[in-house]
Formats: structure tokens, sequence, C-alpha cells
């Protein structure tokens, strides 16, 4: 045996990164999903060996980038950001208001992402306005009318 005892393991970083190297181990048989009789669907254990020989000894690195790439994905159409320092703690999702910790509150396009989400979920919605009956200028009824082509409208036999 070489080396000197208890110092054969992972060196110290040098290069001044702070982050700690994590394993990856996915077991050769994941659920991919329900089929269409109801039974799971397990992904064929030669895809994992398929994929470890394409990629070799850098196959968890492959993994960890798609992971990577999928969160950021979800965190910019799903989540808002906070100013909080923790990236965990920093994005919520949606249906948060606000953030608990450093109090901060979003846009309501911040937090929803479109326009159409913004207004569907608006805090202060307002109230529907019922169709025009009373002709605002001078408070008769109004009759509806159908013009050549077809349009349906309201107007005021007086104005």
């Amino acid at each position: 045996m070489a080396g000197v005892k208890g110092k054969s393991g992972r060196k110290p970083r040098n290069d001044g990164k702070k982050m700690r190297a994590v394993n990856l181990y996915i077991p050769m048989k994941e659920t991919y999903g329900w089929n269409d009789d109801g039974k799971i669907d397990w992904i064929p254990e030669t895809w994992f060996l398929q994929f470890k020989r394409i990629f070799g000894p850098r196959w968890q690195e492959q993994v960890r980038k798609l992971i990577r790439q999928r969160t950021e994905e979800y965190e910019r159409v799903h989540m808002w950001e906070c100013n909080c320092e923790n990236r965990l703690l920093k994005w919520h999702r949606s249906q948060e208001a606000d953030c608990q910790r450093c109090g901060y509150e979003p846009y309501e396009l911040e937090r929803y992402r479109s326009q159409q989400q913004a207004r569907i979920h608006a805090r202060d919605a307002k109230p529907q306005q019922s169709a025009l009956s009373v002709c605002p200028v001078c408070k008769n009824p109004l009759t509806l009318e159908v013009d050549l082509h077809g349009r349906k409208m309201m107007r005021c036999m007086k104005c």
C-alpha cells in the first residue's frame, strides 16, 4: 500500500472555488411514466448503458448539465426572483404573493410572466360592468339597431 494513511481521499481545492463536488448516482431502473394500460413504463437498462457508453466518464457531467438547463428554464417561465442571497430561497412560485424573508413584492407581470396571466390573477379585480342600457347624455333608454352589415348596436333615438 502506497501513500500516507488518511490522505488518499479527495484533495482540497486550490482554485478558489467554494462549491463541493456532489456525487450523482442514478439507479438503472427509473419510472418513465404511466402508459395507457395504467402500468408503469420502465426505462430499459440498456438506455443508461448506452448513455454511459456514448458520453464515457463524463456522463454524470452531461446529466448535471441537463438538470441545470431544465431548472433554469422552469425558473424563467414559472417562477419569480426576490432579493434573497440563497438560491433555493430566492425563487418563488407564482402562487406566492411576496417573499416572507426579505419582504420583496413583485410586479404582476414579473410574477405571472404574461399580460394574460396577470389579468386573470389580478389582485384588485374590477367588477364587471353591465351592458349600457341608458344613454349617458340624455338618460333615455337605448334601442337595439342592426346596420347594413349585420352588426348590432345600442343607439339613442334623441341623440
